[in-house]
């Protein structure tokens, strides 16, 4: 089986999403209520790769901003919820703690790395090997 990717588009970013001292993003699609929006950053899958067709699971990649991050865990509740509202949680670390978020993707990037940029009109790519 080849590999499947998954691109949305950033179509907004909540005045709260990103904390310049946490390497955490909550991504949402476009439902999105107004207060999930504040701390969202908003995403809309393409049409060749509807989200109802999604598949994501440890060592697959996301791409951002044109740099790749290996998924190192891939909670339970990741797949359903990006079919259903587009939800996912990205946590960007190099160790996955104990008490996992299920609702979270852990990507590899050491501390001293900086977070990607994330800009409205970009592509975000979910890549399953």
């Amino acid at each position: 089986m080849k590999n499947m990717k998954w691109n949305t588009t950033i179509t907004s970013i909540g005045a709260n999403a990103i904390d310049p001292k946490e390497d955490i993003v909550i991504l949402f699609g476009e439902q999105a209520t107004v207060e999930i929006q504040d701390v969202a950053i908003v995403q809309r899958f393409d049409e060749e790769t509807p989200q109802s067709s999604f598949v994501f699971k440890k060592d697959d990649s996301v791409t951002i901003d044109g740099e790749t991050y290996l998924a190192l865990y891939v909670g339970q509740l990741v797949q359903s919820n990006v079919k259903a509202i587009g939800h996912a949680t990205l946590v960007f670390t190099d160790h996955v703690p104990e008490q996992k978020l299920q609702n979270a993707i852990y990507l590899d990037k050491k501390e001293s790395d900086p977070m990607p940029s994330f800009k409205v009109g970009d592509w975000i790519s979910f890549e399953h090997k």
